[in-house]
């Protein structure tokens, strides 16, 4: 080539090559990005093998070593797919690479995604402490945005959340709030439309677990249908909801209607490609169940042999606790009772594992009720603030006009001063007061999480499921031991000991219950020696090693109604302090008798007694003044406490006499007369 023609033709050589590298390059992102999307779209519709190949697509593409948007959509991606393969070590690494990325790409949206899929990651192992932090992030991320959809999807994760720590109420509003959000934008993508039906069936769920089946299946039925119509690109569960219809039907005890949901459901969760073979294996065992309570043992244990096929065949393991469960309640209903007791310990032990579970959601929920709570005390204050603030100023704006019209008349400017001025202290005292109030109001919520935590504490050491357990295995056991045996004589023992600890359980409940003002009382006739007489049966074996005697005095009384089971709560409570503060050898003598209109009941011991400064603390809750019986008995120093307000809720009242090392007299007076 001529020189003279080589300096024109090189330049426009070069242009064209960085052209049709351009092109390249953009040819390429496009073909990446539309590759993930296929994957994603494989992975919605459970089609694992296919997302899997497209994903090596993907590598084969995607340069790692640098720093975009699509490489973290792809790091991104890489890890869902290690999770669904089981390589969770290899997720987490990914997960960890994804997060850094978004950070320094200082992208809002992708931080929250980033935030949402450590989030994910850990509650597949449904260790929701852990996830929970990471949900609240995004969820702050996302509001900062304004992006409802990813919004109405956290609203649903903080109602699974409640869900699992059976808060169902707070659960049931959340999912309506990401239900609103969701159908809002339900057109705007296919995914939307899958997340309105999951919300309706999880607030069918909710009503559900609330005692309320109608309602529930109304939800179910919508859900059902939404599912069959709206504008689904995935696989539609409708399988899944229709064995929450049959759930539904069998709360109703509509038994056809709950026997046809379940076999149909079943039939499509025990397709493999739809991946509900854990529902589907679980509600078989719920089906088992509906045949046993309608008398078919038969087709029930039928349905229980197939979901332990299924069980051991795909290696669910932890439905095994359901299905001894379920054996349990078979063989009991057919008689079969060394069968029966082989079963129930067999579910036991799968109960150890799912009490811990329980433990976790509880400090979930603590965690999400602190965050919860301390953002609406921000809110609050805020509000307080720019409330403060409007006001400062219209005093501003109050000012500048009164001194406009001073110019014009200053003595009535003056007294309109005045006025405003007496009107701004007016304004600033009652801006202190609501400053003073929400401090009050913090001091309150701080010491109403400080009961709940005690008493969570208190349930999760004191009072055990198997106490239960224990009772059930004590009622079979008494239907095969002779009655008058010496085995018979431990049997009951150990039931009296139970109903003991049973007793403590009621106490907690109800001292929860008063806290939130839900206790209520069951009035019926009673037998107040009957009663009596009960409660002493019940400590005869504390009593009895002590050779303590119990001397009763009673005089006639009319019939009176009360809640005869709480009754027996607070005799009990008291005998029980008693017993343990008596030596060795002493008496407690029981009285009974009519003062005016009110049945006074005293228990009289010869124990160690108390001081003035004791008497003031003992019935106060969550006392100090809790000690240890004469033989290092120990108390949990709430029975006296629920005792004086189940008196006092009955009308009566409960008061001591007592003086150290000289016994001690509780009175109980209760009103004698038929209530209206």
């Amino acid at each position: 080539m001529h020189p003279k023609y080589a300096r024109f033709c090189l330049p426009f050589l070069f242009g064209i090559f960085f052209m049709l590298l351009g092109n390249q390059l953009v040819a390429k992102t496009n073909t990446l990005d539309s590759l993930m999307d296929l994957t994603v779209k494989h992975l919605d519709n459970n089609q694992h093998d296919w997302a899997y190949r497209v994903m090596e697509e993907c590598e084969r593409l995607i340069n790692t070593s640098e720093e975009n948007e699509q490489v973290a959509r792809y790091l991104n991606l890489k890890s869902s797919i290690e999770g669904k393969k089981g390589n969770y070590a290899a997720q987490l690494e990914l997960l960890e690479k994804f997060r850094e990325l978004a950070f320094r790409l200082n992208n809002p949206r992708i931080i929250a995604e980033a935030q949402i899929s450590f989030a994910s990651y850990y509650e597949q192992f449904d260790d929701f402490r852990k996830a929970l932090p990471y949900f609240l992030k995004a969820l702050d991320q996302f509001q900062l945005l304004g992006s409802e959809p990813e919004i109405a999807y956290l609203y649903n994760k903080l109602g699974i959340i409640y869900y699992s720590d059976a808060d169902y109420k707070v659960a049931q509003t959340y999912f309506f709030a990401s239900y609103c959000l969701f159908f809002k934008h339900k057109d705007e993508a296919v995914v939307n439309a899958y997340w309105v039906q999951n919300c309706l069936s999880n607030i069918g769920l909710c009503y559900l677990k609330m005692n309320n089946p109608r309602k529930a299946l109304a939800y179910m039925k919508i859900a059902l249908n939404f599912c069959k119509t709206g504008p689904f690109k995935r696989e539609r569960p409708i399988a899944v909801i229709q064995t929450q219809i049959g759930l539904a039907y069998g709360k109703l005890n509509q038994t056809q209607n709950a026997i046809s949901y379940f076999k149909e459901g079943i039939k499509g969760c025990l397709i493999p490609e739809n991946d509900e073979l854990g529902h589907g294996i679980e509600s078989i065992i719920y089906l088992a169940d509906i045949y046993t309570e309608s008398g078919n043992y038969a087709e029930a244990e039928r349905q229980l042999k197939q979901a332990l096929k299924h069980t051991n065949d795909w290696k669910i393991n932890g439905l095994l606790g359901n299905y001894y469960n379920s054996m349990a309640k078979l063989k009991l209903a057919m008689k079969d009772y060394g069968s029966a007791y082989t079963h129930l310990i067999l579910a036991n032990n799968y109960a150890d594992s799912v009490d811990l579970a329980l433990e976790k959601t509880v400090y979930s929920r603590q965690i999400l009720m602190h965050n919860l709570d301390k953002q609406k005390m921000e809110n609050e204050i805020l509000k307080a603030e720019n409330e403060y603030k409007s006001l400062v100023n219209k005093v501003v704006a109050g000012i500048v006009l009164l001194f406009v019209i001073a110019v014009l008349t200053f003595y009535i400017s003056l007294k309109k001063s005045r006025a405003r001025n007496i009107a701004l202290e007016q304004l600033n005292t009652q801006i202190l007061q609501q400053k003073k109030s929400l401090v009050e109001l913090n001091n309150k919520l701080s010491e109403v999480n400080q009961n709940k935590s005690y008493l969570l504490q208190s349930i999760a050491h004191d009072l055990r499921t198997p106490i239960g357990n224990v009772v059930s295995l004590n009622q079979l056991l008494e239907d095969v031991i002779e009655p008058k045996s010496e085995e018979a004589n431990y049997l009951k023992l150990i039931q009296s000991s139970c109903m003991l600890a049973l007793n403590i359980i009621e106490d907690i409940l109800d001292q929860s219950m008063i806290e939130r003002s839900k206790l209520q009382l069951k009035f019926a006739p009673i037998n107040i020696h009957q009663i009596i007489e009960e409660s002493i049966n019940l400590l005869h074996f504390r009593s009895e090693p002590k050779q303590i005697t119990i001397v009763k005095n009673f005089s006639d009384l009319p019939k009176m109604e009360a809640d005869g089971d709480r009754i027996k709560r607070v005799f009990l409570n008291i005998l029980m302090n008693a017993i343990k503060f008596s030596p060795k050898g002493s008496k407690i003598t029981i009285t009974q008798t009519l003062v005016g209109s009110f049945c006074q009941i005293a228990f009289t011991d010869e124990g160690i007694g108390m001081d003035d400064h004791i008497i003031s603390q003992i019935f106060d809750r969550n006392t100090a003044a809790a000690r240890e019986g004469v033989n290092k008995e120990k108390t949990i120093g709430i029975g006296l406490s629920i005792a004086r307000l189940i008196v006092e809720e009955h009308g009566g009242k409960i008061k001591v006499e007592s003086q150290p090392n000289s016994g001690s007299t509780f009175y109980i007076e209760l009103p004698a007369s038929i209530r209206n």
